[in-house]
């Protein structure tokens, strides 16, 4: 039988997961990157809006994956024109049946995030550097200014720590410094942040 063509993939990253994790009571984990490593080892980094989320059974009825819309607002890397990627990742819901892959992201509908990007995978979807790592959560503040919600323990902190383990609460960083600190480390200007939906 053939395989679907994020199989491959999809076989690199269960397989990365579980030779971190050869005890099981060891929790899955993927190695962590530094912000600096996120930053270059991303082929595109965007601020995006999940506008549509679908869960289905791939042919063979073996894995379930969701399809992810992200509509563009602002390009920090990569191609200045495009409006929407797709993600193809594995894990969802189908008919209440669900798959959960511990260290993949969870995407829902209306997400606002900024997200690292690597290239195009054999069907022609990107996945998240690092997996979870490189999606950070953008949410407003009382005053409804866009900020950046860093998570201890999952995101590589600006400062170019590593995403090591910790409970504290998630560090808040304005949206535009947090574009700047990434345009610093790939050595760009520091243009004021241009939305696709302003234009």
């Amino acid at each position: 039988m053939p395989r679907s063509p994020h199989s491959k993939h999809l076989l690199f990253y269960l397989t990365l997961v579980l030779s971190l994790c050869p005890a099981p009571a060891r929790a899955t984990t993927i190695a962590p990157f530094t912000f600096d490593q996120l930053c270059e080892k991303a082929n595109a980094i965007y601020q995006v809006q999940c506008v549509g989320c679908r869960s289905a059974w791939d042919d063979a009825r073996r894995t379930i994956y969701t399809t992810a819309t992200l509509r563009i607002l602002g390009p920090v890397k990569g191609a200045a024109g495009q409006r929407e990627v797709t993600l193809r990742l594995p894990g969802g819901t189908v008919n209440g049946a669900t798959l959960t892959i511990p260290g993949f992201p969870v995407l829902r509908e209306d997400d606002e995030m900024v997200i690292f990007l690597t290239g195009l995978d054999s069907a022609g979807h990107p996945w998240p550097v690092g997996m979870g790592q490189g999606i950070y959560a953008v949410f407003r503040d009382s005053a409804g200014r866009p900020k950046v919600a860093i998570q201890p323990g999952v995101n590589p902190s600006p400062l170019a720590k590593p995403a090591g383990g910790g409970s504290a609460p998630p560090e808040r960083v304005p949206l535009e410094e947090f574009v700047r600190l990434i345009r610093e480390r790939l050595k760009q200007p520091a243009p004021a942040l241009q939305r696709n939906d302003e234009r």
